[in-house]
């Protein structure tokens, strides 16, 4: 399937519904494998060197928040494609280990690592069977990766390898209201997404909240997703504030493009 994606696909996929996930698996897998290899061609390996005073986004700011305790932790990255959620934990102190149903992710991942002198237990697995034992890791994370997963499975899996009382922490992007998507569905512009990606909704984050225990959303990106066109891009803060101060009317969450969403379990 094409990089290209229907817009009503990006929001309901039918590839992440239960008895899929063989199928998901193995189209996404692909998918991002083809996504490594162009990216080692056309970035090359410096660009996996993380830079720790790079300026980063509110939303990234704010899940890097959330890992303030990553230290000393066994954490779990899920999905962790170029690997630099992975390494940067791992520069911070924490024990990490990374999953990726693409083997070319998990290579690149290992090489973030390499280059940046860490080390990362990287292993080429699926997310609806890790194979890893009860209770295995003390927090999950995963930045623009759950909406990739069959959310099912994958909320069950990772719940059952999370320590009771611990937190997945995940920076997706999330449908907004109903009228937006359908104006945005009638708009001519292609939406770049793997064929088991999608959107979130609020009623899949609810119903993963549940297998968790326990959740919470903070929202972000509603101007700042104008900083796709690099023209204005020198307008970023006067985006960011203006979000800022737009997310504090109520009603206006549900114009947000992305969120950061902390489960905990509590069960």
């Amino acid at each position: 399937m094409s990089a290209e994606m229907d817009i009503k696909t990006f929001y309901d996929n039918p590839l992440k519904k239960r008895g899929r996930e063989a199928e998901h698996d193995a189209e996404d897998a692909a998918h991002f494998d083809a996504e490594a290899l162009r990216f080692l061609n056309e970035e090359g390996e410096s660009a996996l060197i993380v830079d720790l005073r790079e300026d980063r986004p509110p939303r990234h700011r704010a899940f890097w928040r959330e890992l303030l305790d990553a230290p000393g932790k066994r954490i779990l990255d899920v999905g962790c494609g170029y690997g630099y959620a992975s390494t940067l934990l791992a520069m911070m102190g924490a024990d990490v280990t990374a999953i990726d149903v693409s083997n070319g992710m998990c290579e690149l991942t290992r090489l973030s690592a390499q280059v940046n002198g860490v080390e990362i237990d990287v292993r080429n697995l699926s997310a609806v069977d890790t194979g890893f034992p009860d209770g295995s890791f003390d927090i999950i994370v995963g930045q623009v990766s759950l909406h990739h997963l069959p959310l099912e499975s994958a909320g069950e899996e990772l719940a059952r390898v999370l320590k009771p009382g611990g937190k997945a922490v995940f920076l997706e992007p999330i449908q907004p209201r109903e009228w937006v998507f359908k104006l945005r569905a009638n708009l001519p512009f292609v939406c770049h997404e793997s064929p088991g990606g999608g959107a979130l909704r609020l009623d899949e984050i609810e119903a993963i909240g549940k297998i968790f225990g326990d959740y919470e959303i903070k929202y972000f990106n509603i101007t700042e997703r104008l900083r796709r066109f690099k023209a204005i891009d020198w307008f970023s803060p006067v985006l960011y504030t203006t979000d800022s101060i737009l997310l504090k009317i109520p009603g206006m969450t549900g114009f947000a493009a992305s969120a950061v969403i902390i489960f905990t379990k509590t069960k």
